[in-house]
């Protein structure tokens, strides 16, 4: 291993777990007009491109390209991961602040989000074009507006031409570039809007049509070429050839043991001989191909996995894995998931689309992984700067100590006095995070040194810079060892000898000493900066190599490991490293969960700390409970959620009524739905006993909406509590009110910000800057005071509160 470059820090063996880095579908061709400007898609950026940027849609992404020029040996990374091509997530666009006398809290003038027109239908689904009812109720919204109403018009009698028309006709194919052409006159339209929630509302449509057309053309061009997700028939049977080849390679290797239990050997050939069900039989072999292909696996797994012997076995577990689904059954359950946003819509999906990656077709497999990007994009996202971080470094006070070494074979005492400044420096990398932690510092003595009859005081000033490099990438914390430099000045600032008081021989010996003394200046000096560069170098390993594996930790257990528990797959989707900023994207999805599909908005571009959050995260760990259909106490239930929750002041089970009961309902227990400035949770409960009272069949609605004081930022219960029940009388509603009241308290707030986050001191030149609720994502900004209060005549300031997006904009 070259010099200064990273070291992996003590991580845990690699899991038994999902993919990190998803791979790429081969192109796609597209047919027709081509979208607005598709060689720039949308980056990855606090300030957002061009509006005809924002909606590009490249319909044929770029294969990788060539690798690039190796980095020089300081800059190389063993463990380096891949880096993404996936499309990037949408973004909105960044917005000018206006006059702080917008209060945060105004409600846009604008039309809800209605959608009435039903999709499922209890017959058999015919290979033809779905209705798009979210998208129509979007271009609803977007013809309030007059400069819009007309453009509304044209989607609707397109999609009106759509629907119903089979999937591989011809008519279809003009519908299509047709639908394209809108789009893209959706975009300029949205530039001529400028900010305003008109052009919040245009962007929203616009990118609902984007992302359907992203499935529509290469699903269309599949019908049309005749694919079809339909298998042979299953011969169980016919995996216990390949079955038998893979025992024999590991026994062979004496390794049958340890992957007997990683690839559920047993388990299949159970589900050979015992007759599985199919859907048993398709979620064993499609867990086992997972763990196959498992990011996670290091070097010597993956060679183990090449052998001849796995081919056969992968390709028969694929067999097992694929289940027939019709195109018009995927584009059925997109739609239906779009107007529900529903758990078991979702699941449904996501289920299909696995399925069809699975199909032997490889346009269908390109699909599913389009399906894939749209429907499980990142649903988390971070960004640093360097002076935020700044921040929160130590402050180091100066320190004083005792000095007692041997310089060039003399005894040297006195006392030291060091002042350190910590300092955080970030270097530009693609695919990872790359953190340089600079150490600089002085230190300045008065010593004494004796050597025979003669005693020499000496004043020294060192100075000295330390750096160690911090790497984060989906394979782990890696660091640099430490590397140091000094520059060291001294002076004599007296001799004292044992004949001072001898006339003349004094004054020789004395001279004597001080041009021995002067003639060792600079081999002391170098001995100096050597042993202070060594120790600030072994400061700064052991003191910064112990808090990266309390980091990590940390993270494995209170992140990732209670994530894989709950049987969420967090996966790193992005990381990347500018020169002044630190941004990662996530996913936080079960294996049969969807993830972000709308346009997540961006912060300001003064932010020092940034983070979108996807109503997803939350759903998806929630569903992970297993809710539904299930019986509990009703503080069991409070129990787990608060577990599940930031901590907060006192808890509700101190308020709860003994003895409640509750069975949830069998679909959609519980969902979260962040909109228009607020968030609403929904319970569903089969049944409530209260001792002899047993209520049934209702819905519990509850919304919250955000409160901002400097760096506090909770969620405080709004209105009343609303009761949905068809077999609730007028005595169940005030009963259950009382009981819910309690669960879900206005004295009790819920906090967005940690509280040891707000309240922080070293944070106290920051405040709240950003806290937008739209569109399924909460979105906050933290940004130097001085940039908030900042304000001219030709930039108007504005911070985004309770509204969404977009808060209306004094002229």
């Amino acid at each position: 291993m070259a010099k200064g470059e990273p070291t992996p820090a003590k991580r845990p063996a690699p899991a038994r777990g999902e993919p990190t880095l998803a791979k790429r579908p081969e192109q796609l061709a597209a047919k027709g007009p081509t979208l607005a400007d598709p060689s720039s898609r949308p980056q990855q950026a606090e300030i957002a491109p061009r509006v005809e940027k924002q909606f590009s849609l490249d319909l044929t992404p770029p294969l990788p390209t060539d690798s690039p020029s190796e980095p020089p040996v300081e800059q190389a990374m063993l463990a380096s991961p891949a880096p993404r091509t996936d499309i990037p997530d949408p973004v909105l666009p960044s917005l000018p602040r206006a006059s702080a006398t917008v209060r945060p809290e105004e409600a846009p003038d604008r039309t809800r989000l209605i959608i009435s027109e039903p999709i499922l239908s209890n017959e058999p689904l015919a290979e033809v074009w779905p209705p798009a009812p979210q998208l129509r109720a979007l271009a609803e919204r977007v013809a309030f507006h007059p400069e819009c109403k007309a453009w509304a018009a044209r989607l609707n009698r397109e999609l009106d031409q759509l629907a119903g028309l089979p999937l591989d006709s011809s008519e279809a194919t003009e519908s299509l570039d047709a639908l394209v052409v809108i789009h893209n006159d959706a975009s300029t339209l949205a530039d001529q809007l400028g900010y305003s929630w008109k052009r919040t509302d245009m962007l929203q449509v616009g990118f609902a049509l984007q992302r359907r057309l992203a499935i529509w053309r290469p699903l269309h061009a599949c019908a049309q070429s005749g694919a079809i997700a339909e298998r042979p028939p299953l011969d169980p049977q016919q995996m216990a050839t390949p079955l038998n080849a893979v025992e024999a390679e590991l026994r062979t290797g004496g390794e049958l043991l340890s992957w007997s239990d990683f690839l559920l050997l047993d388990h299949i050939r159970d589900a050979m001989s015992l007759g599985y069900p199919e859907v048993e039989r398709r979620t064993l072999a499609r867990k086992v191909l997972r763990r196959m292909e498992s990011a996670e696996l290091n070097d010597a797994q993956k060679q183990v996995l090449t052998q001849p012997a796995f081919a056969p076995f992968q390709q028969e577990l694929t067999v097992w894995a694929a289940e027939d689904v019709s195109l018009a059954t995927a584009l059925m359950q997109m739609e239906q998931f779009e107007t529900t946003l529903a758990s078991i819509d979702a699941i449904r999906l996501a289920d299909s689309c696995q399925s069809l990656s699975y199909s032997s077709d490889t346009g269908l497999t390109a699909l599913a992984v389009l399906i894939d990007q749209h429907y499980r994009n990142a649903n988390c996202r971070i960004a640093v700067n360097a002076s935020f971080m700044d921040a929160l470094l130590p402050q180091m006070e100066p320190a004083e100590q005792d000095v007692d070494d041997t310089i060039l074979g003399n005894r040297v005492r006195g006392r030291s006095r060091r002042e350190t400044e910590l300092k955080i420096r970030l270097s530009p990398d693609p695919i990872q995070w790359r953190v340089q932690l600079d150490v600089y510092g002085v230190v300045d003595s008065n010593t004494s040194s004796s050597s025979g009859p003669v005693t020499v005081f000496n004043h020294g000033r060192s100075r000295y810079q330390a750096s160690k490099q911090l790497v984060v990438n989906p394979l782990g914390f890696w660091v640099s060892p430490a590397t140091a430099s000094a520059q060291t000045t001294t002076g004599i600032n007296g001799l004292r000898t044992d004949y001072d008081e001898v006339p003349l021989l004094g004054s020789i010996v004395r001279s004597v000493a001080r041009n021995q003394s002067e003639a060792k200046q600079l081999e002391a000096r170098r001995v100096v900066e050597y042993k202070v560069e060594q120790n600030a170098t072994q400061q700064l390993d052991a003191g910064l190599n112990e808090k990266v594996e309390l980091w990590q930790d940390k993270l494995l257990n209170l992140a990732v490991d209670p994530l894989r528990t709950m049987g969420l797959a967090p996966a790193v989707i992005d990381l990347n490293t500018t020169s002044d900023q630190l941004v990662g994207r996530f996913r936080i999805a079960g294996d049969m969960q969807l993830a972000a599909h709308t346009p997540r908005p961006v912060a300001f571009a003064d932010s020092a700390f940034s983070m979108q959050l996807h109503e997803s995260t939350l759903n998806n760990s929630v569903r992970q409970l297993n809710l539904a259909g299930r019986r509990y106490r009703l503080d069991d239930v409070v129990r787990q959620i608060e577990g599940r929750l930031p901590q907060s002041e006192g808890s509700l089970l101190e308020q709860l009524p003994e003895g409640i009961e509750v069975v949830f309902a069998d679909e959609n227990p519980i969902e979260i739905r962040i909109y228009d400035g607020k968030v609403e949770m929904s319970l569903g409960l089969a049944e409530l006993a209260n001792g002899s009272r047993i209520y049934r069949n209702f819905r519990v609605i509850v919304a919250y909406s955000p409160q901002i004081t400097g760096l506090r930022a909770e969620l405080v219960r709004e209105g009343t509590i609303k009761l949905d029940g068809s077999e609730l009388g007028f005595g169940g509603q005030i009963a259950l009110r009382a009981v819910f009241a309690k669960v879900f308290s206005k004295q009790r707030s819920l906090p967005i910000i940690p509280p040891q986050v707000a309240d922080d001191s070293r944070l106290q030149s920051f405040e709240l800057s950003q806290l937008a609720l739209y569109d399924g994502w909460v979105a906050l900004a933290i940004s130097p005071k001085a940039a908030v209060a900042a304000e001219t005549t030709d930039e108007p300031k504005i911070r985004i509160g309770q509204g969404a997006i977009l808060q209306k904009i004094t002229h």
